[in-house]
């Protein structure tokens, strides 16, 4: 009689334990769902407060002062740059209307096609601070110019350049 009473007492915990640790399973497989939600909604909010900060340069008007303040803004970010495409003045070649800069000033810029606004293969050297201030440069940016701000993504879609044509 003792060994049925054990063997009795040993099942019924093995059976209960066994509900229990299904339950427990049910349940996980019922909030996997809201769990993935939450964490997409995080991502989704994480990558709008970082691309924040440029949200002032999101196909907006901005002056040639803007510029700069740009460059000197992202100067510790590694591997942004800003493209610019100056308006055409006469004499004037591409090399110079058209160049980028790199506010880190560590390596060079990506190629970039000016006229598709898109990256492409390649890099290319950019100019600094300097020489877009130097008013007798011929990469100056003049203050009171003004330029349409478009903002370009990587194939990652993270927000690499900023790029600036004049108006």
């Amino acid at each position: 009689m003792e060994n049925i009473a054990s063997f009795l007492k040993t099942t019924i915990s093995i059976l209960i334990t066994l509900a229990i640790i299904s339950s427990g399973l049910f349940l996980w497989g019922k909030t996997q769902p809201v769990v993935e939600l939450a964490n997409s909604q995080a991502a989704a909010q994480a990558r709008e407060l970082s691309e924040q900060q440029y949200s002032a340069f999101d196909n907006q008007i901005v002056s040639g002062s803007q510029i700069l303040t740009a460059y000197r803004r992202y100067e510790s970010q590694q591997g942004f740059c800003l493209y610019v495409e100056k308006p055409y003045a006469n004499g004037q070649n591409e090399a110079e209307r058209r160049f980028s800069m790199n506010p880190s000033g560590e390596g060079y810029c990506r190629a970039f096609d000016y006229s598709g606004a898109k990256f492409k293969e390649g890099s290319e050297s950019g100019v600094d601070e300097e020489e877009i201030s130097n008013a007798s440069g011929q990469y100056y940016i003049s203050p009171q110019a003004k330029y349409r701000a478009r903002l370009i993504k990587d194939n990652n879609e993270r927000i690499a350049a900023i790029f600036f044509v004049a108006e």
